[in-house]
């Protein structure tokens, strides 16, 4: 029998602790140890259930990524979060969501220790004023307004900031296939943004680039040649515009299967950064929760 106080927090607590561990299998363990504690506790002594839980979850979280930091040094190549598919029918849902799980934000937050990471969500993500964070993280209010500040710097800094409009992502992945189908390098080159950034998650376990690739001509470049070595004809490949992490993004097969997912941050009316994917332990999971874009297909 579901416990339906639990239940009705469950979609919070779930996207608390993947926004914190940004590893789906992390954020599930997260969730069923806070429903674990839950079921042991003392009910008559809990007055807010949904602080108790927040609280929970989040001291569970902040343990789970101090460990995770380790793993992350021992990671091979770059480390991106695993995709993030919301299940809601709900638009307005959605749309509440959407840049708070944007690949580009928890790029950014990983630079975060695991309490600014915890302060920042809490406070500006989430809306829980700065004497409940100092509760949840057991510090002062003024010791959790310095880690929320210092987290929105360093996210600042690495982020770009959010475009408003899906259209936009979906035209500029349109003319980014289009161009990179075509050979077309300075096509390509003029999508892109002058401090434009590629992140490529391999795992190790697929090519790609060995690292960041920063700059028009080396992502250009980049594209191109994987493009024309790898591409052998145009019907054995299928691109598919697809909503995860909060925004259109594109799933790429090849003679059916699943070898990237695609998301991009944009500036102005360029491509900022290209988040890709090709870790496939992080795409069978996505396959499996897939949800197409509603515009269904992008065309090379």
């Amino acid at each position: 029998m579901l416990d339906d106080e639990f239940e009705a927090h469950r979609r919070q607590l779930e996207g608390l602790a993947y926004r914190m561990c940004g590893v789906l299998a992390d954020a599930q363990d997260v969730v069923q140890e806070t429903h674990l504690r839950w079921c042991n506790a003392e009910r008559a002594s809990i007055h807010n259930p949904k602080s108790w839980l927040v609280t929970v979850c989040t001291r569970i979280a902040v343990d789970v990524m101090k460990s995770a930091r380790a793993r992350r040094e021992q990671y091979v190549g770059v480390w991106l979060p695993e995709p993030y598919v919301d299940q809601a029918d709900d638009p307005g849902l959605r749309a509440e969501i959407d840049d708070s799980v944007s690949v580009a934000l928890m790029v950014a937050m990983e630079a975060l220790t695991p309490s600014e990471r915890a302060a920042f969500l809490l406070h500006d993500v989430f809306g829980y004023r700065f004497c409940e964070v100092a509760e949840i993280l057991e510090r002062s209010d003024a010791a959790c307004r310095k880690l929320a500040s210092r987290a929105r710097k360093a996210v600042r800094r690495e982020r770009p900031h959010p475009a408003s409009r899906p259209e936009q992502y979906r035209r500029l992945l349109q003319a980014f296939f289009q161009a990179a189908h075509a050979g077309d390098f300075e096509g390509l080159e003029a999508l892109l943004l002058e401090s434009v950034q590629l992140h490529a998650d391999g795992g190790g376990k697929v090519p790609t680039a060995a690292g960041p690739l920063h700059g028009p001509s080396a992502v250009a470049a980049f594209f191109a040649r994987i493009w024309r070595e790898n591409v052998p004809t145009e019907e054995s490949v299928q691109i598919d515009a697809l909503w995860f992490n909060g925004a259109p993004g594109v799933s790429i097969r090849q003679d059916e299967r699943l070898i990237a997912a695609l998301a991009i941050a944009v500036e102005g009316d360029a491509i900022a950064r290209i988040f890709a994917v090709r870790n496939p332990d992080k795409l069978r999971l996505l396959s499996r929760a897939s949800r197409p874009f509603p515009d269904a297909r992008v065309r090379q």
